[in-house]
């Protein structure tokens, strides 16, 4: 069994890319040492991120994410035991989108102030879909790794 969690957050303001930079190699680095898998989505500074392996590791990561200053107002949007990963062979798979690039009705999120976002209520329901959005993304780019739909 895996558990997974996924939760949003809003990225500091003025985020550079070196700093992305930074967030990735270091979660790449410590998710492979603990045996987590996951990706990373920035869309239109809102981070959504999906983390899953051994419950109380998951947890543990999710703890020293919470008190990540490059972010802010986090909240978990899902929480789930599986039977098998989403992401398995992805130490941290990383996109940064902005509204326009997906098209349609999309509207950005405030990034402000999440918890006082009347939109994150949706968004929270809308998890899982974000989530097969996230794996199909990486899937149609044929990313190493890139999980099986």
């Amino acid at each position: 069994m895996v558990f997974q969690i996924a939760y949003m957050s809003a990225a500091k303001p003025g985020l550079t890319e070196a700093e992305m930079h930074d967030i990735l190699r270091a979660s790449s680095k410590n998710n492979r040492r603990d045996a987590l898998s996951g990706m990373l989505l920035l869309l239109d500074g809102t981070f959504f991120q999906v983390l899953e392996g051994e419950g109380e590791t998951v947890e543990r990561t999710y703890s020293r994410i919470s008190v990540d200053r490059r972010h802010s107002a986090l909240i978990r949007v899902l929480e789930r035991d599986r039977e098998e990963r989403d992401f398995p062979n992805w130490t941290m798979g990383f996109e940064k989108l902005f509204h326009g690039d997906l098209g349609g009705d999309i509207q950005p999120v405030d990034a402000g102030d999440l918890t006082k976002n009347p939109n994150v209520a949706l968004l929270q329901k809308q998890a899982p879909e974000i989530l097969s959005f996230m794996r199909s993304l990486y899937a149609s780019r044929h990313m190493r790794g890139a999980p099986d739909l």
